[in-house]
């Protein structure tokens, strides 16, 4: 199961890169990184080869004249350029004293001190983009030029300032960028053992030493790019990762100027001989070049570029291999993924960084409380001591109040982060949401004698049912019932029989229960009060219950004789 993991990540990390790449070779900077001059002339040279200060040559070259000596540069017929590094002896001729000019539009180009580097000053203009084929360098005097470089990117794209990883490592970048912020990634290729079949004017190492400048000189102190002997019919380069990588994609610097496809056509990358890619001459284009791996990429230790003989020779070369830098990127201890955007899980066994660059795979296991492969996945909060099994998270039994096979739940009457709180009186037996303990709107929600979204109010006096949504009876005492069932103590005048009080006493009882009779000299058929017992006396009975007669006394006055009668 874990190799069908590994290799489905594997497939959509290289359908991941495709899509971010766009396509097999991607074109980092609109430009050149290598040196557009070419070739210089002067008629001024008293010390050196005119051709030095172009290929970084063995010594400065020195221009002096009764007038005002000078040198031309050519940089290409209408080249467009940006950037001008003048080098200069530290203890030759003042920097204030040199003029550059673009000689086709007539453009002085005003200098900057830059930097110093191996005794000499740098002096630098960056600005245009200028158009010209000739730039003239002069002074009002004899002057010494040791090296000029022309590039049609500025220094800081040269340098590649803006890229979190991709620093070129050239001396003449130190300072001019920030330190490397936030890259997730290390070339692994950089500084590595490394070794060729043959060797013209260049050492093996010098394709890993972090320069990225793709300029190919004859001079021995200035070596940056390896070249294989012409006549090796073999020709290889190779390089000890140190240890085993899946590799993905690989950035190749050509040579700068000359034939590219020449230079690097019919190159075939392997890692541990299983194929990475060929380079046909349709994809050659630019001086630096990622090139995708085929899928399945392949895992290994040893990067190995081969250029194999076919029996051509172009422009009396053979298949020599001519590369400036090779790089292997793959991501950090801690990161991994397509862009190493993804961190290592805090569940992987020992160190965070312990886990596969390409897929996120603890090396060893998970700590106690997280499971999956990348340890990714917290075991359930009701496992016993908090361990679960590492491959599918389940465990048994359950603490208290959880459940499932993971013990990842809330019973049915509990509820919160740690199923602590009990649920309130919801209408389906108790059940509330497990997270925040509320009650279904099953409308009702409640079951009888409780409100609100947790069903846990009681009912107010005068209210009962479920969510107490029913009014008491006014045969309640106080107008209160039980907020259950509605039942309640009678008022008087009002039937006990009737557990909510809903009767009222008949028209001749009246009090508690109804257990009185209106009295017999009640008008109205003894109808009375249902609760008092009052009401309007017949003629011969005392209010106000009208139940006992009064003695009334008549004169007769034809007898004088007084009579009593009730």
């Amino acid at each position: 199961m874990a190799r069908g993991v590994e290799a489905s990540c594997r497939c959509y990390l290289f359908l991941s890169l495709m899509l971010w790449h766009g396509c097999i070779f991607r074109q980092f900077v609109e430009g050149s990184f290598g040196n557009l001059v070419h070739s210089a002339s002067s008629s001024h040279v008293t010390e050196g080869d005119v051709k030095y200060i172009y290929e970084t040559g063995k010594s400065c070259v020195t221009f002096a004249s009764n007038s005002a000596p000078y040198v031309d540069v050519n940089i290409g017929n209408g080249r467009q350029f940006r950037t001008a590094l003048i080098y200069l002896p530290k203890d030759g001729t003042p920097l204030e004293d040199i003029t550059v000019t673009a000689s086709t539009n007539k453009n002085e180009l005003s200098l900057t001190k830059h930097a110093e580097v191996n005794g000499q000053i740098v002096a630098l203009w960056t600005g245009g983009p200028f158009t010209t084929t000739w730039i003239r360098i002069e002074s009002t005097n004899s002057f010494s030029l040791c090296l000029i470089k022309v590039y049609d990117v500025t220094l800081r794209e040269y340098c590649e300032c803006d890229d979190a990883c991709h620093r070129n490592a050239d001396v003449i970048c130190h300072g001019l960028c920030s330190e490397p912020q936030n890259c997730k990634k290390v070339n692994v290729a950089l500084n590595k053992l490394a070794k060729s079949s043959s060797n013209r004017q260049s050492e093996a190492s010098y394709a890993v030493d972090g320069i990225t400048g793709i300029t190919f000189t004859n001079d021995s102190t200035q070596w940056n790019c390896i070249h294989t002997a012409v006549n090796d019919t073999s020709p290889f380069w190779q390089v000890d990762l140190g240890k085993e990588y899946t590799v993905f994609s690989v950035i190749i610097y050509r040579r700068g100027g000359g034939r590219p496809q020449e230079q690097i056509t019919g190159l075939t990358v392997t890692v541990d001989g299983n194929l990475c890619k060929t380079i046909d001459i349709a994809n050659v284009r630019d001086e630096k070049m990622s090139v995708i791996c085929n899928n399945p990429a392949p895992n290994g230790r040893f990067l190995k570029i081969t250029r194999p003989w076919t029996g051509w020779i172009l422009n009396d070369y053979g298949p020599s291999i001519n590369l400036c830098e090779v790089q292997v990127w793959v991501c950090k201890p801690g990161y991994y993924g397509f862009g190493c955007t993804s961190e290592c899980s805090e569940g992987c066994s020992g160190e965070r960084t312990d886990c596969d660059i390409d897929n996120g795979f603890c090396t060893n296991g998970c700590d106690d409380g997280w499971y999956t492969a990348t340890c990714s996945q917290e075991c359930g909060g009701g496992c016993t001591g908090g361990r679960c099994n590492q491959t599918d998270g389940q465990c048994s039994p359950c603490l208290p109040n959880w459940t499932g096979d993971k013990c990842d739940q809330c019973d049915a009457q509990h509820y919160g982060d740690d199923c602590s709180k009990a649920c309130g009186h919801c209408r389906d037996q108790n059940r509330c949401d497990r997270r925040d303990g509320s009650c279904p709107n099953d409308n009702p929600r409640c079951q009888p004698g409780y409100t609100g979204l947790h069903c846990n109010e009681s009912c107010s006096p005068g209210r009962y049912g479920p969510d107490c949504r029913q009014s008491c009876s006014e045969g309640c005492r106080s107008a209160a019932c039980d907020g259950t069932t509605g039942h309640c103590k009678c008022r008087h005048g009002w039937q006990e029989s009737d557990p909510f009080c809903t009767k009222k006493c008949d028209s001749e009882t009246y009090g508690t229960n109804c257990s009185r009779e209106c009295g017999v000299g009640c008008q109205n058929t003894n109808s009375c009060d249902r609760t008092t017992g009052q009401c309007s006396c017949d003629v011969g009975y005392q209010p106000p219950l009208c139940d006992k007669g009064v003695y009334l006394s008549i004169l007769d006055k034809r007898t004088s004789f007084f009579c009593c009668f009730l």
